[in-house]
């Protein structure tokens, strides 16, 4: 219904595939819509979580990086989900709602993450429910701010919040008659609409570092730097993996951190490639997520805007892709903290 809705009211130049419509008059992700424009896109890619019961912040607070407690309501939190050795199986945002909280993450890392929560609950009176609805994220560059819009459209029938920075997601179920009206609104406002991996950008802009499923439990949370996202407490309880992610803190700091790049290449991107540094053929470390940016005409190489985890030792070196000798990565700047206000 809602590709339906898209395709009658976009414009013919916009590419559909079997994700929906992904881009906009472009094939490939236009900085200047997303830095300027008010935007939305449909976020097949990602999926929410639904975790009620009289017992769900205790129960979640037991299984999570970042100190659950302190969240508030009608707010969101940054937090991942370790093995019993401390490597990430998930990472996601956490909005409450009153005394139910919904988990924000990918798809490809959902389905491990249902499956250990479920698992650990026993006798913890909580439930879980992947939704399968459809999500929406806004993205609002000029006007009203992302708190008004939520105020003043109402979303009837649906849950919206605010995300970091300026951003809105919106969560519609299914059988939620009102969508089409909702999309009337955006197209209404102007709003400009932009594919998945638009969104993507944005996600990479503000550090975060969600898991691909190549990457589920290969780094710590130091790695993907949650210590410097306001992800990660050292002053709660226990929780998977919880003594090696402090033994990693309290004993010196990880080696390896989170970065983002541009990666100039001009073969297409493997996320199995390595990154590595020219001067000895070392290995420095990995791209975890990627999104690949609109360049100049007639330019042969392709551009992509990149999170990397890599060794610290190795930024400064002249970095590449494994196998790709007219590659070049170049590094923007390190993760900082991010705050949510």
């Amino acid at each position: 219904m809602i590709n339906d809705f898209l395709k009658k009211n976009l414009s013919n130049n916009a590419l559909f595939d079997d994700y929906g419509l992904q881009y906009n008059n472009c094939p490939n992700v236009d900085i200047n819509i997303i830095q300027y424009e008010n935007s939305f896109s449909l976020l097949s890619n990602k999926v929410l979580i639904k975790c009620s019961g009289e017992d769900a912040k205790d129960f979640l607070n037991t299984q999570f990086t970042n100190d659950i407690k302190k969240l508030e309501n009608n707010s969101v939190m940054l937090s991942g989900y370790c093995n019993p050795k401390g490597r990430l199986i998930s990472i996601f945002y956490i909005y409450q709602l009153d005394k139910i909280f919904y988990l924000y993450t990918t798809l490809e890392s959902s389905e491990l993450l249902y499956k250990k929560l479920n698992m650990y609950k026993m006798m913890s009176k909580v439930d879980f429910e992947m939704l399968n609805g459809n999500l929406i994220g806004i993205q609002i560059n000029k006007g009203k701010l992302s708190s008004d819009i939520i105020e003043s459209h109402q979303f009837k029938d649906c849950i919206a919040f605010k995300y970091i920075d300026n951003q809105i997601i919106i969560y519609s179920p299914k059988s939620n008659k009102n969508i089409n009206g909702l999309f009337d609104k955006f197209i209404a406002d102007k709003l400009s609409y932009l594919g998945y991996k638009s969104w993507d950008f944005i996600e990479i802009h503000n550090f975060i570092p969600f898991i691909k499923s190549e990457y589920i439990e290969a780094f710590t949370p130091q790695m993907v730097s949650l210590d410097k996202l306001n992800g990660l407490s050292f002053e709660k309880g226990c929780y998977p993996g919880q003594e090696i992610v402090a033994r990693t803190h309290y004993l010196g700091e990880s080696k390896k951190s989170l970065y983002s790049a541009t990666l100039h290449t001009t073969k297409k991107f493997d996320i199995n490639s390595k990154v590595i540094q020219l001067s000895d053929n070392k290995n420095a470390g990995e791209i975890i997520n990627f999104v690949e940016i609109n360049t100049e005409e007639n330019n042969s190489k392709l551009q992509y805007f990149c999170l990397c985890v890599l060794r610290k030792d190795s930024i400064e070196e002249k970095l590449a892709i494994h196998g790709d000798a007219f590659s070049e990565l170049t590094i923007n700047k390190s993760a900082g903290v991010i705050k949510n206000d």
